[in-house]
């Protein structure tokens, strides 16, 4: 950290609310499982934890949205607010956690609308 009340600390990967950051996983039952319904035995099977969708990581000013508010972003699926840095400023600026840095550049700069949950 070069910055901050945790300046100095060591690096743990955890998300400033403290969980893990993820990519969105849709599910058994998904776009995917359409294209390829043969794989939907090989999963029940030998990844039956995968049968469960599970949401994204994405990073928000916690003074616009809080932690745990979730949302769609079109392409990237359902995420959770459970982070926030230091140049996410404003409602309009999000930043969805990927698994590579690849995969980030792809993705790059969009400007999209996205859909929160209402609680």
């Amino acid at each position: 950290m070069l910055s901050g009340s945790s300046r100095g600390r060591e690096y743990t990967g955890l998300t400033s609310s403290g969980t893990k950051p993820r990519e969105p996983y849709p599910g058994l039952f998904s776009v995917d499982s359409l294209k390829r319904p043969w794989v939907i035995p090989v999963r029940i099977i030998f990844f039956p934890w995968l049968l469960l969708a599970e949401d994204g990581t994405i990073a928000a000013d916690t003074k616009y949205y809080r932690f745990g508010t979730r949302m769609y972003v079109p392409g990237y699926g359902w995420g959770v607010v459970e982070d926030r840095g230091g140049a996410i400023k404003g409602p309009t600026r999000l930043d969805l956690y990927m698994d590579s840095h690849s995969k980030a550049l792809t993705w790059g700069r969009r400007k999209l609308s996205v859909q929160v949950e209402k609680r």
